[in-house]
């Protein structure tokens, strides 16, 4: 149940995204300032041949550093569409939205904005649902170790994971709340924002069975979102996405014990350390998961997330998991319980320190086109 005592979790939210996007900013900004490209790094990435080079302007500090990887992506789909094969494995709902509000401001500028909007919005359906299962402290501790994540910058890059997690949370507040319509609209615009945003069905529909109400039951149509998009890429004759990943991404479907199989090989025969910083963080979010104490709907929620990402076998293996996982929020409850303990609370703030000096490291990484997140 929600409670009087978390009404006001949307100003806590406020405050923190608008610390975070300054300061990421501000980081970024100087990183930009200080950093040396390597071009030939940079050109094996599509989509750079007429990237301008690095320069220390305002308009670049501030928006052109961070026009990395599948940023490159986004923007090119929201101003010329789907006129790649290669671009239909990016689903349409953020790409939509910079589209929007590019008529108000500079793409970059748009796409920036909605995922720090994205964030707050996250941020404060956490502080909304959490205190349900667990204090309102522990709650607010959980959030901010979620905020100093390892690669939870990307929260706040021209990326969709913002959108993604909150129109995921949000899904389950309004369900939560018995606002039947509601979650199921968020959870359809979840699938459209990515594919894994399908997976929000599964705790849905636990909490539609545990109520037993009949209104429960649009949340069926949460699938929808995916549905849509791939039936409009059939009917306008773009192919398959699953057919796009194999051919240009590099990508297969596989078995999770397959993909885990291959990365373990991998990681012994070559000592990657990209492998194993993106393998360590799935063991660890596993062990956080499996000691939050979160209700069963959330659990399930983690191991659908978990299961649907580890069936894309990368080539390199294991590519961006440490992306992928920013959305399990309850790893973040499982790691606040774990600080919870006597003798590790006085070093909270230690390992919140920690924990966004190596986030501020992928980040430095990522920027400099030498990580893809």
């Amino acid at each position: 149940m929600l409670t009087e005592d978390d009404s006001r979790s949307d100003w806590g939210a406020l405050r923190l995204t608008l610390l975070l996007r300054c300061a990421y900013s501000l980081m970024g900004a100087a990183f930009g300032y200080v950093q040396a490209w390597n071009w030939s790094l940079v050109h094996s990435n599509a989509l750079t041949e007429t990237l301008s080079s690095p320069n220390r302007s305002l308009g670049y500090l501030l928006f052109g550093v961070w026009n990395r990887f599948d940023t490159l992506w986004y923007l090119h789909i929201a101003a010329h569409g789907y006129d790649r094969p290669d671009a239909i494995v990016f689903f349409p709902l953020y790409p939509l939205l910079i589209r929007i509000a590019s008529l108000l401001v500079a793409p970059m500028a748009a796409a920036l904005l909605i995922s720090s909007v994205a964030s707050g919005f996250f941020f404060w359906g956490l502080g909304e649902l959490l205190p349900g299962d667990q204090s309102a402290g522990a709650a607010r501790q959980s959030i901010f170790l979620c905020a100093v994540w390892p690669a939870s910058f990307i929260f706040f890059a021209a990326y969709p994971e913002s959108l993604l997690a909150a129109l995921i949370v949000w899904a389950l507040c309004m369900a939560a709340r018995d606002c039947w319509s509601w979650a199921a609209v968020l959870g359809m615009a979840a699938a459209l924002t990515k594919a894994v945003g399908i997976v929000v069905l599964l705790p849905l529909l636990v909490m539609a069975i545990r109520r037993r109400n009949r209104h429960a039951l649009s949340v069926i149509f949460v699938p929808l979102g995916s549905v849509s998009f791939v039936a409009y890429l059939r009917w306008t004759g773009h192919g398959a996405i699953w057919s796009s990943y194999e051919h240009y991404w590099r990508t297969v479907s596989a078995p999770p014990w397959t993909t885990l199989g291959a990365a373990a090989h991998s990681l012994w025969e070559t000592g990657n350390p990209i492998l194993a910083l993106n393998l360590s963080c799935l063991i660890v979010v596993c062990v956080l998961v499996a000691t939050s104490r979160v209700m069963i709907e959330y659990l399930l929620f983690s191991v659908g997330v978990m299961g649907a990402v580890l069936c894309k076998r990368t080539t390199p293996p294991l590519q961006s998991m440490i992306r992928y996982l920013l959305i399990v929020f309850p790893a973040y409850v499982g790691l606040a319980r774990w600080l919870d303990r006597p003798f590790l609370r006085p070093r909270f703030g230690m390992v919140c320190a920690a924990l966004f000096i190596l986030n501020l490291a992928l980040m430095w990484l990522f920027l400099g086109w030498s990580l893809v997140v």
